[in-house]
């Protein structure tokens, strides 16, 4: 062991060895680490967002184990929390190229543009899924976002860089088709295509009065996407 993996260990929160729906298409296995300087009421992982300690899992472990399975994995997900607020995620990304070879999809809110576009850069990642949580504006008011201009930043470069996914968890009676359409509007080069809705799940939210709203089914989210006009059709 390193003396960099022995200063990474304490930092990741989880590990799931294989899942095929976090980065769709693919076999990859996800990482998260803790802490996030958004409060989304309807966030789905409090534990992961207000940092608290836990067991986690230790970065050398992580290594050994995606190293020994790279020939049956097709990526690596990082995701959080917000994984950009950790200080050491370049070196542990630079850990995972050297050991392992595995391509890296970035999960991020978006609030870190320098950040992302170093790694970017320095081709420690490949992939990018960058939260589109509400119009720009109701950012600082909906989900105590700061820097609105950060997330248009992010958002900007990936779809530019051509390598970014944008998601919207659409919560119900807070992302109307007018309020999806606007954020469309708000964003050029935005496709339909690079435009992942997903569904609203109750159960563990952060704000806990989240959790007695009804969950998001498919059959909504297909109707819902259906009647959004984005610039490619």
């Amino acid at each position: 062991m390193t003396d960099l993996d022995c200063r990474l260990q304490p930092i990741l929160a989880g590990l799931t060895r294989v899942s095929l729906v976090d980065w769709p298409g693919r076999v990859a296995s996800v990482v998260f680490t803790r802490g996030c300087n958004f409060r989304c009421p309807w966030c789905q992982n409090p534990d992961l967002v207000n940092g608290h300690p836990g067991e986690g899992v230790a970065v050398a472990a992580v290594l050994d184990y995606l190293a020994a399975r790279r020939k049956v994995l097709d990526g690596l997900v990082v995701t959080g929390g917000e994984p950009t607020l950790w200080p050491e995620l370049p070196a542990f990304l630079e850990l995972v190229r050297e050991k392992t070879g595995l391509p890296v999809r970035l999960d991020t809110n978006g609030s870190r543009p320098d950040v992302v576009r170093a790694l970017l850069r320095e081709g420690l990642i490949g992939h990018l899924a960058v939260d589109y949580k509400v119009p720009f504006e109701a950012y600082v008011a909906l989900v105590g976002a700061r820097n609105p201009d950060a997330v248009r930043e992010t958002l900007t470069a990936g779809l530019a860089a051509g390598c970014a996914v944008v998601r919207t968890t659409v919560v119900p009676g807070l992302h109307t088709p007018a309020l999806l359409q606007r954020m469309i509007d708000e964003l050029p080069g935005l496709t339909a295509d690079g435009h992942r809705l997903q569904p609203f799940r109750p159960g563990t939210c952060l704000d806990p009065a989240y959790n007695g709203m009804e969950a998001g089914c498919p059959e909504e989210i297909k109707r819902l996407k259906s009647m959004l006009r984005y610039g490619n059709r």
